[in-house]
């Protein structure tokens, strides 16, 4: 007897309320209905397509919550009953959960889908499992919901370990002392032995990227020296690549190989620094 009376009533209720829907006005986007004898006007709306091709349509408000979960993309009709593919769920504020798959019933419209904004409406009637109470949706209308962008992950710029190194002549450089110093907005990270010194300069907000180096003598950001005693042959061509830049840390990570001509010629290959100042 009660499966018999139970659309009757969904039924008289929907009547009963028309004249309340008729009444409804849009914001852009908007997800509302009348919940039993109440406006329902969702605060927050949106919509979700799932890896499984679903698409989920959401209206919350303080703390109540509507999903229309739908088994395909796109416009169309969807039933809601225990059978079907798509659903409707209810969550009170406590979570308590109503379905439509438990003994439920209603449908949804995709009336237009338009540059990826759900717009259509909605009834159903939704059973609690936990004890067979019941909740009526009826006159739901869902208008120009937008589709749920995750935001990007945040980059995380390390901080390098402080290191210097390189092949000068394709032996190794070990420095004995390195360092990085700021100054006008300027980096200069140093690398030296008893014999020999190696000097970068760049601008400390320097992205990340590959830059062409000249020697400290030329005019621009991205400068390259090498001295050893009186001998201090001119950078003639090279790069610096910046791999990583923390400047709220200020640390700063790359590599570099350049070539210097004086009366002999310089090869300075397979650099790599790390400078924190």
């Amino acid at each position: 007897m009660q499966l018999m009376i139970r659309p009757f009533l969904f039924a008289i209720l929907s009547l009963l309320l028309v004249s309340c829907a008729d009444e409804v006005t849009f914001n852009t986007p908007a997800f509302q209905a009348i919940k039993d004898t109440l406006f329902f006007k969702a605060a927050g709306t949106r919509a979700q397509l799932t890896d499984a091709n679903e698409v989920i349509i959401t209206g919350s408000l303080n703390g109540e919550r509507v999903d229309l979960k739908l088994p395909a993309y796109g416009t169309g009709v969807f039933d809601l009953n225990a059978n079907s593919q798509a659903i409707a769920d209810f969550y009170e504020v406590d979570g308590k959960q109503y379905s439509t798959r438990f003994d439920g019933e209603g449908e949804v419209v995709v009336e237009q889908v338009d540059d990826s904004l759900y717009t259509g409406s909605f009834r159903f009637r939704a059973v609690a499992p936990a004890d067979t109470t019941e909740v009526y949706f009826t006159r739901g209308y869902f208008y120009e919901v937008p589709f749920f962008k995750e935001p990007p992950p945040p980059v995380i710029i390390p901080v390098v370990e402080s290191a210097f190194g390189c092949k000068i002549q394709g032996n190794t450089f070990s420095p004995e002392v390195s360092y990085a110093s700021e100054g006008n907005g300027i980096l200069t990270g140093v690398g030296s032995t008893t014999s020999v010194i190696i000097r970068l300069r760049f601008p400390r907000n320097i992205q990340p990227g590959v830059y062409d180096l000249t020697d400290f003598n030329v005019s621009s950001p991205y400068q390259a020296s090498y001295i050893s005693g009186a001998f201090n042959p001119q950078v003639q061509s090279g790069t610096v690549t910046i791999i990583s830049n923390n400047r709220s840390q200020k640390s700063v990570g790359g590599t570099f190989e350049f070539t210097a001509q004086g009366a002999g010629t310089i090869q300075v290959t397979e650099g790599f620094f790390g400078f924190n100042y």
